[in-house]
């Protein structure tokens, strides 16, 4: 044990005399701080836009306020008045934004057919869109594993193209104690960054101390485990330093880019998920026929949704409120197989990924970060059910004064029901991927080490 601790020693002079491991670990350092940054700053961007909603609603109802005297017809006020549903972020989302740069966290709501105010709202930048979010998870799960490669491409082959591995080999020390003392100190080093910086986002973000804490740090660790049995893998292979550069890097593009892209084009093959524009535009489709249908027929349709309302007055007249909203209703049922086929689309589609996502480590990796989080596909669904569900509310509330034919008045606005959904971590994912990573681990570690072990012996 005294021999590996002086390895380890003279590991940590060497490494403190070059300038370029130093370099590559500052940089390392300063990714991951930037990381942080954007995603605190991303998140606090978003929760101002989100008070600012809050303001917006508040100045459209002193507007209709101004506008309509006390006791006007609630239709004019269902029509004119907007509100929000609103996706607030979780503080883990400062870690890792997930999807919440792709779809919209807020949804400007009225009391019209729904389907198209869920999908009609962007607020996000194709092209930041394109080049992705620089949080934390993506310094971890992408630039972590070139740092590992970075430090680890040459820990054998170094030692025999400068010729000191006989020079080492002739004391009394063996060839896995070197290695695995060159492994250690390595893994000293990167752990100790990537806890670093972990703890830092946490502080950083405001993050609430739960069991989500030892589960981040747990995958963190076993991640950068995965890619140190990875190069201990092609080091086993006792290749030089050209060969092992090349083939990390080679494993490091496939794992990364080529399988996720890959992945990617047999998911969306293999479950296809209906456009929401294609649905949003059908029910324009059908809102716009309700114009040319005789208003007796939309209101015995409606009246078979809501009977209460059956007893109200006939219309007579050419256009009244309560009829307007009746066939925007009715939009939205004609419409209400495709648009939950729509979400159960996307929820398999989902759910394939975490299937098939054993394939790539990093894709597995940043599925768990997204779990913990709450800023994964299934939070975003969940946020498309809660908006539904207070649009029903809308209606509710309104309904009353339509078909009864009651004035609404200016105390009725604080009557109005609030729409709040705050992201929920799903841990039972993330801890289903922990046991995936695990397993990944020991796998690529044991094959490595028999590996080692048997050319270990051949050059016996």
């Amino acid at each position: 044990m005294k021999k590996f601790w002086i390895l380890i020693k003279y590991e940590w002079l060497s490494f403190r005399a070059d300038k370029g491991l130093l370099i590559l670990v500052t940089l390392a350092l300063l990714a991951g701080l930037y990381g942080i940054y954007y995603g605190t700053t991303e998140v606090e961007r978003q929760r101002q836009n989100i008070a600012g909603l809050e303001k917006l609603t508040e100045q459209n109802v002193e507007e209709l306020k101004a506008k309509y005297p006390e006791g006007t017809d609630a239709g004019d006020i269902g029509y004119y008045h907007s509100t929000f549903a609103v996706h607030h972020p979780d503080s883990w989302a400062a870690l890792a934004l997930g999807q919440r740069d792709v779809n919209t966290y807020y949804i400007k709501l009225r009391l019209l057919n729904l389907q198209s105010q869920l999908y009609d709202t962007e607020n996000i930048n194709p092209q930041k869109v394109l080049a992705g979010n620089f949080d934390l998870s993506f310094v971890l799960v992408y630039l972590f594993p070139l740092l590992i490669i970075g430090l680890c491409f040459n820990i054998l082959s170094i030692e025999k193209e400068q010729g000191t591995l006989p020079l080492l080999l002739s004391q009394p020390i063996s060839l896995p104690l070197v290695v695995g003392a060159k492994l250690t100190f390595r893994m000293l080093v990167v752990l100790s960054l990537g806890l670093l910086l972990s703890v830092v986002a946490m502080v950083w973000g405001g993050v609430v101390p739960d069991g989500r804490v030892a589960l981040w740090l747990g995958v963190v660790v076993l991640y950068c485990l995965f890619w140190f049995a990875v190069t201990f893998l092609v080091a086993a292979l006792q290749k030089n330093s050209a060969f092992n550069a090349v083939t990390l890097l080679g494993v490091w593009l496939l794992l990364t880019i080529v399988i996720p892209a890959l992945l990617n084009v047999y998911v969306s093959m293999k479950q296809p998920v209906p456009q929401a524009l294609a649905l949003t535009t059908q029910q324009r489709e059908v809102v716009h026929g309700g114009w040319d249908k005789p208003k007796r027929e939309t209101m015995e349709q409606f009246f078979t949704l809501y009977p209460q309302y059956r007893d109200t007055t006939e219309i007579k007249v050419h256009f009244v409120w309560r009829w307007y909203y009746a066939f925007h209703h009715l939009g939205d049922v004609a419409l209400a197989d495709l648009a939950r086929q729509y979400k159960e689309s996307l929820l398999a589609r989902h759910e394939l990924v975490q299937k098939m996502n054993v394939l790539s480590v990093p894709v597995n990796v940043q599925g768990i970060f997204n779990a913990v989080a709450g800023s994964d596909l299934p939070s975003y669904v969940q946020f498309l059910q809660s908006a539904t569900q207070y649009h029903d509310g809308l209606r509710e509330f309104y309904y009353p004064y339509l078909f009864n034919q009651v004035t609404f008045t200016h105390a009725d606005f604080a009557k109005e029901p609030r729409h709040h959904f705050a992201s929920v971590p799903d841990t039972a994912s993330a801890v289903a991927g922990l046991v995936k990573l695990l397993v990944s681990v020991l796998l690529v570690f044991g094959v490595a080490l028999l590996l080692f072990r048997w050319r270990v012996a051949s050059v016996k």
